[in-house]
């Protein structure tokens, strides 16, 4: 009897060994496959993110070119006042005017940087170099954003004045930068006054005012264009 009973129980005591061995392979493959899904989905992420950064990268060094054009542009105008012309041609004026009020406008949308914020996403990544640069984006974007909304502000009071003098239709015609086609209309016959402007005290402030935001607005574009270089090559060397 003693027998029966000391087998039945070296039996029972195997069948739950196997049974501990069999939960605990099932808990590894389980585990496995998970992090194996979360690093498909990782690579997924950091491939959509090397995208954007790519092209918000591309965005940041199109618009500095065209920032620097619209300083060099307002410092023309400010010659122009010290030392004016003979004549001032409608075609040059009107040009110079359109490049030097043109607000260049960083897009602030960024959803995939919104998703990986509310979701918890960016505690997930398992690079702590990439977590801490793209921590630290949203802010560093919002103080180039501060200047970019005062060079927007000054903008509205600019054209107030441009409205006084000139033809803000034959100004706009001017608008050539980023490959943007307007359509050709009539040139105004509104008779217009470009040494009225440029003696305008408030013209020379404002376009003043704006070179300045436009210099402060470069140099905080110079430090996200770094940041988007580092933060493409950690992305980079994550993806595999």
């Amino acid at each position: 009897m003693e027998n029966k009973i000391g087998k039945y129980f070296k039996y029972a005591i195997g069948e739950i060994v196997l049974v501990v061995i069999g939960i605990l392979i099932a808990m590894q493959i389980n585990n496995a496959n998970q992090k194996r899904i979360d690093f498909n989905e990782e690579q997924v992420l950091l491939k959509i993110l090397k995208n954007d950064f790519t092209s918000r990268l591309n965005e940041l060094e199109v618009l500095n070119v065209g920032r620097k054009n619209a300083a060099g542009t307002i410092e023309q105008l400010m010659s122009f006042r010290d030392n004016p012309p003979e004549d001032y041609y409608d075609n040059v004026m009107d040009s110079l005017l359109a490049m030097s009020t043109t607000t260049y406008r960083f897009n602030e949308k960024f959803a995939t940087m919104d998703m990986l914020f509310n979701s918890g996403k960016v505690n997930s990544l398992s690079n702590d170099s990439l977590r801490f640069f793209l921590s630290n984006w949203p802010a560093n974007v919002e103080e180039m954003l501060e200047e970019q909304r005062l060079i927007v502000s000054n903008f509205y009071e600019l054209e107030k004045i441009l409205s006084k003098y000139v033809s803000l239709r034959d100004i706009y015609q001017k608008f050539s930068w980023n490959d943007y086609d307007i359509p050709d209309i009539k040139p105004s016959t509104i008779q217009k006054d470009y040494k009225g402007l440029l003696n305008d005290v408030r013209f020379e402030n404002l376009i003043a005012s704006k070179r300045f935001l436009l210099i402060i607005n470069i140099k905080d574009s110079n430090l996200l264009i770094a940041e988007a270089k580092k933060i493409i090559q950690l992305l980079e060397d994550e993806i595999n």
